[in-house]
């Protein structure tokens, strides 16, 4: 029995094994690749509450919302790999994929512990691992919530099951505690609760019986309140009712269709999208689909009255997942997203391996199991190695996004915003005129086009543009940069008036007190602007900040401070041109030699240098 056992025990570590190489090959692409200029910015370049593991940061975590998100213990992970790496993207991408191998191998010992042929249970942990739809999860760095919030959702599970073999107060006082901490990383694992009833009914116990339900009122308590916090972080953000033009029946259409869409997707992964769009309205296809959806859910039906347990429990897996991503209450711009699959594909993955493996096992052919279960990880494997391209930089993912939806003004004005971001103005003019003229009420592809002729220095177009953005939703980006217009001409009132609004909704917004102290300094009041430059660098830390506020504090006659400052942003902007410009002004203005710094300036290009070396170093 003991060599057994030991057996059983290389077997499984074997096969964690070959799980967690199988990731790490998969994701090979990622360990170069960089942040993307969709929501990683938010969340990681120009978020000051990750950096530190301090009680200020750990308050704000557990108070706030993050793009519309309550998620602390997610915010706790990225502040560790700050503390770690800084903005390093290197040490935020492996965190990514080790989470997911650790998800990976917490999937096999799940269903290892639930059915006794281990084969089963690795196949299903492959294809949940190496399946390409997983990449939005596991390669974007601003979704590490899903990984996160996936590890502690798994082993809530893990621990479930085992209370349901050996009952104990103490293992059920773990899954709350993973099911807590899965519903503070995302939101979406409120599902955690009635998603454990799937269990239930892959154990073959009876779930109409009130103890059934009485096990998990805590969690449902606590999923409760999660809840309403998430959609107050989703209301918060203005993501809630993004689109509202659809009606109940419209809703119910295009929930029934994307419920039967996912589970396409995950057996036929072709055509894959960072965002699938809403289609303008229903059509033949959705109301088959919707028909569909009809059916599946019969079938869950059916299977548990004929204790077809595997299919029956994971169709209620899968359903309970995706429900509450249905847009049923609309957030965001899309219909469908492959994040909202990472959990849930488990529920469609394991009765589609039991019953194959199970047949085959019956009919002597244990051996093609494992064989079948290679191929189809390979053929995974090198898709999700493929489907990374568009994951590694901001160039590969918005062309594979405009690629994929040429008619969508959300991938138009994304890939105008890169284009302009590369400092091609004309590409980028050309994919955000194509945006508006897609969608005259998307009020980003108009603070985009304005953002642009800003940069133009088309004054009038600009202000048009960023006036249509706000009058659509009120944009706080739309604002600031309609107050860098008017403070660019001169309206320093309407400039601060704009900046206001912003401070009234974002009261960190350090841009915005940025752009504030600048309309003060333009106005000689030196003081006032200085209390903003402060209040930016509480909430920021960039160069240009630091420029400026040395700027003011040298005309203040504090000199030390000043250089201080400037030495700071020498340091972080790794001594770019414009920050030893004004470090070599300030050192002039305190009595030292700045012939040195003004040297460096004009050697990276800074043309202002020229002059300042020709009246100062001669």
């Amino acid at each position: 029995m003991a060599t057994i056992e030991k057996s059983n025990h290389r077997l499984q570590w074997l096969h964690i094994g070959i799980i967690i190489v199988a990731v790490l090959l998969a994701y090979g692409k990622m360990y170069n690749a960089g942040f993307l200029a969709w929501d990683d910015d938010k969340y990681i370049l120009n978020n000051v509450d990750i950096r530190g593991l301090t009680s200020t940061n750990i308050k704000a975590w557990f108070s706030g919302f993050y793009v519309g998100n309550y998620q602390p213990i997610t915010m706790l992970c990225y502040a560790v790999e700050y503390t770690l790496a800084g903005l390093q993207p290197f040490t935020y991408h492996l965190f990514g994929i080790l989470i997911h191998a650790v998800n990976a191998s917490l999937v096999y010992l799940f269903f290892k512990q639930l059915q006794p042929n281990s084969a089963v249970a690795l196949v299903v942990a492959l294809l949940f691992a190496l399946h390409p739809s997983q990449t939005e999860s596991v390669s974007w760095v601003a979704e590490q919530k899903t990984v996160v919030s996936a590890c502690f959702y798994l082993i809530a599970m893990l621990q479930y099951l085992r209370y349901k073999e050996c009952p104990s107060n103490k293992r059920m006082a773990g899954v709350f505690f993973a099911g807590a901490l899965a519903m503070l990383s995302k939101g979406t694992a409120v599902t955690l609760p009635i998603a454990l009833i799937a269990i239930d009914v892959w154990k073959g116990d009876a779930i109409n019986e009130a103890k059934t339900w009485l096990s998990k009122l805590s969690l449902i308590g606590m999923s409760l309140i999660i809840g309403v916090v998430a959609f107050q972080g989703q209301s918060s953000g203005n993501f809630i009712d993004g689109e509202n033009a659809h009606g109940i029946v419209e809703k119910i259409v295009f929930g029934g269709y994307a419920y039967v869409q996912y589970l396409v997707r995950l057996f036929l992964p072709v055509g894959l999208s960072a965002m699938y769009p809403y289609p303008k309205e229903p059509e033949i296809i959705h109301y088959l689909y919707l028909f569909l959806a009809g059916g599946i859910l019969f079938l869950i039906y059916i299977s548990y009255r004929k204790k077809l347990t595997a299919l029956a429990g994971g169709l209620l897996f899968y359903t309970f997942n995706i429900a509450i991503v249905l847009q049923f209450v609309p957030f965001g711009e899309a219909l469908m997203a492959d994040r909202y699959m990472y959990v849930a594909c488990i529920g469609l993955l394991y009765p589609a391996v039991y019953y194959p493996f199970s047949w085959l096992k019956q009919h002597g052919k244990e051996k093609a199991t494992l064989a079948i279960g290679g191929i189809a990880a390979m053929l995974l494997l090198s898709l999700t190695f493929i489907r990374n391209e568009a994951w590694e930089s901001d160039t590969g993912f918005f062309e594979a996004l405009a690629e994929a939806l040429p008619n969508s003004a959300v991938a138009q004005y994304s890939l105008g915003g890169m284009y302009m971001k590369n400092g091609d103005l004309d590409m980028a003019e050309l994919h955000l005129k194509q945006a508006t003229r897609i969608d005259a009420g998307n009020y980003k592809a108009w603070y985009n086009l304005g953002t642009l002729y800003l940069r133009k220095g088309k004054a009038m177009e600009s202000l048009d543009a960023l006036n249509k953005a706000i009058a659509i939703n009120g944009y706080t980006k739309a604002y600031l940069a309609r107050a860098t217009l008017h403070q660019a001409a001169g309206k320093t009132v309407q400039a601060i008036a704009d900046i206001d609004n912003v401070l009234k909704r974002e009261p960190k917004n350090a841009k915005a007190y940025f752009l504030k102290a600048g309309c003060y300094a333009q106005h000689n009041e030196m003081q006032k602007a200085l209390d903003n430059y402060n209040k930016a660098l509480l909430f920021g830390n960039d160069a240009e900040f630091y420029i400026k506020r040395g700027s003011v504090l040298s005309k203040l006659k504090r000199h030390s401070e000043a250089l201080s400052d400037l030495n700071t942003a020498v340091t972080i902007s790794s001594g770019s041109g414009a920050a030893l410009f004004y470090r070599g002004i300030v050192k002039y203005q305190a009595g030292q030699n700045p012939c040195t710094d003004l040297q460096a300036a004009f050697a990276k290009g800074y043309t202002r240098a020229k002059d300042a070396l020709q009246k100062l170093c001669k």
